[in-house]
């Protein structure tokens, strides 16, 4: 609740009292100071009384609401938090059911989102927990302590919360895929899970479920709809950048050692997806940090990858995000690695080295990288990897020497 006006843009109870009371103690403080003839009551002209009692009675009423919402909030935490992650999913599970069925009895969209993202963000609570849990147990192994079997230890069996995890987010990427908020919770949720390797199996092997389309997708058409409206709020072009930065983590994060995961996300425009994120956020620190993250796991190694960053015009990219945020150490060393990458002599490689040599110095990399090596001399990532990238590329500069006092 508002303090003067409610979501649907009608006057509160507190509101109303609140624009009476105000003029009313205002005449009553202007009669008493300009001695005018009016009634009194306890002392006071009568309506300074009445405008504080109203203001008084709005204050109440104010209270309690928050009171009241505070409690209902407080209420739906702790639900979430006593069910088990079974119970959460076979909740959300009937909401995706009951909303196909039947749509005229549907919630509306943002208050059902609202339960939704709590079920996410509870189920991420419980699979935090049962990590603790193991790193634990990992820790008291190494010291020779002894436990009883799985059941005794652990919640959840090997795969069972990460996999129960991974469906509960699919299920609201189906639910809200023009809800922001939503969205952004269950690419979250999926970062959690993504080194799981049954999570990874199921990306491949039951596509038609758990693709690796439907993530991309959210990226994509939430940041088109970023693109189509001129004049965002701050919160919206939060939450906007927020989804581009988990959907970048999740994409890399997926296909972090794994060159199967890493070849279908390019194959569904998931690096289109984290170049578009990196390009038009170019001034967000985190979006660069983490999409260039992302750029270099996807196409570590990986020739096919690295082809197809190059005729999307990656190599630009990567320069203008290390331009923009220069001050950033994690980006400079992520934009850095991606180009010493993509240097390299591969042998059997299927792609041009001079030519991506060519593209890169077109793309200013002397510049970045010089720059980069001045910010941070003293990251030995950041020189090693520079002073590589400058000597193979022809730099006729002097090239900053590694800083050890700092």
């Amino acid at each position: 609740m508002g303090i003067l006006v409610a979501p649907d843009g009608a006057v509160t109870l507190p509101g109303l009292l609140f624009i009476l009371g105000v003029p009313l103690i205002a005449i009553g403080q202007y009669k008493a100071m300009n001695d005018i003839s009016s009634n009194y009551l306890l002392g006071k002209p009568i309506q300074f009384v009445i405008g504080t009692v109203a203001i008084a009675i709005g204050l109440a009423f104010l209270m309690f609401g928050l009171f009241i919402e505070s409690r209902a909030g407080n209420h739906e935490d702790l639900k979430y938090e006593l069910q088990s992650a079974e119970e959460i999913l076979c909740e959300l599970r009937s909401c995706a059911s009951g909303r196909e069925t039947d749509a005229s009895t549907q919630r509306e969209g943002r208050a059902a989102s609202f339960n939704e993202v709590k079920c996410l963000d509870s189920l991420a609570l419980k699979y935090g927990k049962e990590q603790a849990k193991k790193k634990r147990d990992a820790q008291s192994k190494g010291h020779g302590e002894t436990h009883g079997g799985w059941p005794d230890m652990f919640r959840y069996k090997p795969h069972e919360l990460e996999l129960l995890c991974q469906e509960a987010a699919y299920i609201v990427f189906g639910l809200h895929p023009d809800d922001g908020l939503a969205l952004s919770s269950a690419l979250s949720l999926l970062a959690l899970v993504a080194a799981d390797d049954e999570v990874r199996r199921r990306n491949i092997e039951e596509a038609d479920r758990f693709g690796l389309n439907i993530p991309v997708l959210s990226m994509r058409s939430s940041l088109a709809r970023a693109k189509d409206d001129g004049d965002p709020s701050e919160e919206e072009e939060r939450v906007s950048a927020e989804l581009q930065r988990k959907g970048c983590l999740l994409l890399g994060a997926l296909s972090n050692e794994n060159k199967e995961i890493a070849t279908k996300v390019v194959d569904e425009d998931g690096l289109i997806a984290v170049l578009d994120a990196i390009n038009w956020f170019r001034y967000h620190e985190e979006i660069a940090n983490w999409g260039l993250w992302a750029v270099f796991v996807l196409c570590y190694d990986h020739v096919g990858n690295k082809c197809e960053l190059i005729k999307c015009g990656g190599v630009d990219r990567i320069c203008r995000a290390m331009k923009d945020n220069p001050k950033s150490l994690e980006v400079a060393r992520h934009g850095i690695a991606s180009l010493f990458d993509l240097m390299r002599e591969m042998p059997g490689g299927l792609h041009d080295v001079a030519q991506i040599r060519t593209i890169a110095l077109n793309a200013g990399m002397h510049d970045v990288v010089r720059i980069a090596m001045d910010e941070f001399s003293e990251s030995k990532e950041v020189m090693m990897m520079g002073t590589q990238i400058l000597l193979a590329t022809g730099y006729k500069g002097t090239i900053p020497p590694l800083d050890t006092v700092k």
